[in-house]
């Protein structure tokens, strides 16, 4: 099978697939010999900063000697993004001969009038590749609220929720309470959660469904915050000692939250025997990468803020480290989000707006979004083609200024190629 065939047979079920809880993945895995069983895991919930959180995680354990898995979704450009082992993609190859062993189960499944839906698809893979390679850990994160995602078969040997927000409120409640109600389906008993910052009422709900569990808590916080334009550093009191001085390169003052949340995972698991040093925690966080969250490639800033936290986060950033007057906002967004919302913050960050439309089928046409920002009183300009918006917003920003991309991560994984390519190029040259 070649890589074209094997991403072929990933999306082809994806008209066909039909969610079911997790009973279509526990059934899949099941014909897979439930592999997923012998990889131990840190599972990973919560609606914005639970990438972020498991690059830390994967990273600190690399850095103290251990193999690692890593699963996350979405993918910025290609599709071998979402499983990594030791922090890289793995290759088309493995990719492809990942589908030919879980192919025949899929099959099966379907014989039994179990129709398994893409991410289920790619999370086998991940499973699959993980037990394959014998990974001391594996980080995976949730694709969509907790309780009932395809991930929460795992038994892990502590979970994480990070920031819990207003998102995909179709499929997991319209309160916030609602929300993190389906956040905390990650907990098990006996297993404890690490949690990272929280508005009130999701935090009384998380708290509450662990008292129910009897689990520890892992609370840590953030203290004496310094963000530049490129890191932010914290302090952190844990039970045991303060650590001081914790830098992450990674950009955003909300960086140090999502941080708190995975050092308390690493806590957790050095009691489970891992020897994870203090020196090894400040190299992971420190060497960290995330591509396309507030990632700068020259004078282009990516960003996949896509929902109002996310947003909020990004708006923060803009208003320490922009200059609004510089800076020309590229955008495009999907339908189904609070663009209202959105357009309404962003457009007192930037001196104009460049609208396009990300390529796939949720998106919302540059023109009706043009039309969003224009009603919050900032000029914009409409191009559909991401890459044309992308030198249309070069070309407003001039040689001193900025071009901010954010709105959907499926933008930001079009204009991350481009920007990539440029920067391939003039290695070349």
């Amino acid at each position: 099978m070649t890589e074209q065939e094997a991403i072929e047979k990933i999306h082809s079920v994806y008209p066909t697939g039909k969610k079911n809880g997790v009973e279509n993945m526990r059934a899949l895995m099941a014909r897979l010999g439930s592999v997923h069983n012998t990889v131990p895991v840190v599972h990973v919930a919560g609606t914005n900063g639970k990438g972020s959180c498991c690059a830390m995680i994967e990273r600190m354990l690399r850095e103290a000697g251990y193999k690692t898995g890593l699963y996350t979704s979405p993918y910025i450009e290609v599709y071998n993004e979402r499983i990594r082992i030791n922090g890289v993609p793995v290759s088309p190859e493995r990719l492809a001969a990942l589908v030919e062993r879980v192919w025949p189960a899929v099959e099966e499944c379907q014989k039994a009038d179990i129709h398994v839906t893409e991410f289920e698809l790619g999370t086998a893979l991940a499973f699959c590749c993980f037990a394959q390679e014998n990974v001391d850990v594996a980080i995976i994160e949730v694709g969509l609220g907790g309780r009932l995602d395809p991930t929460n078969i795992v038994k892990p040997l502590v979970s994480v929720i990070t920031e819990v927000g207003m998102d995909h409120m179709q499929y997991l409640g319209s309160t916030i309470e609602e929300i993190a109600l389906e956040k905390a389906g990650i907990m098990k008993p006996g297993v404890p959660v690490s949690l990272g910052a929280q508005e009130k009422a999701a935090r009384n709900v998380l708290m509450a469904a662990a008292k129910g569990l009897d689990i520890p808590v892992i609370d840590l916080d953030a203290q004496n915050v310094r963000a530049d334009q490129k890191g932010v550093t914290f302090d952190v009191q844990t039970k045991g000692e303060t650590i001081r001085d914790v830098h992450v390169s990674l950009c955003g003052r909300h960086q140090a939250e999502n941080a708190c949340a995975a050092l308390g995972a690493v806590l957790a698991l050095r009691k489970h025997g891992f020897a994870i040093t203090l020196e090894a925690v400040r190299r992971g966080m420190e060497n960290v990468s995330w591509p396309g969250r507030l990632e700068y490639f020259g004078q282009v800033l990516l960003d996949g803020a896509h929902n109002d936290p996310g947003v909020r986060a990004l708006c923060a950033y803009c208003d320490d480290f922009l200059d609004k007057e510089k800076t020309v906002l590229l955008s495009g967004m999907m339908k189904d989000k609070e663009t209202e919302k959105m357009c309404k913050r962003l457009s007192t960050r930037v001196r104009c707006v460049v609208c396009t439309r990300p390529n796939v089928p949720r998106a919302m046409e540059a023109d009706e979004l043009c039309e969003a920002f224009e009603m919050e009183g900032v000029h914009a300009y409409a191009e559909p083609d991401a890459a044309r918006a992308l030198e249309k917003a070069r070309g407003l920003a001039g040689p001193n200024g900025l071009v901010l991309a954010a709105g959907s991560l499926y933008l930001i994984g079009e204009i991350r190629t481009v920007l990539r390519k440029e920067k391939e190029f003039a290695h070349v040259i």
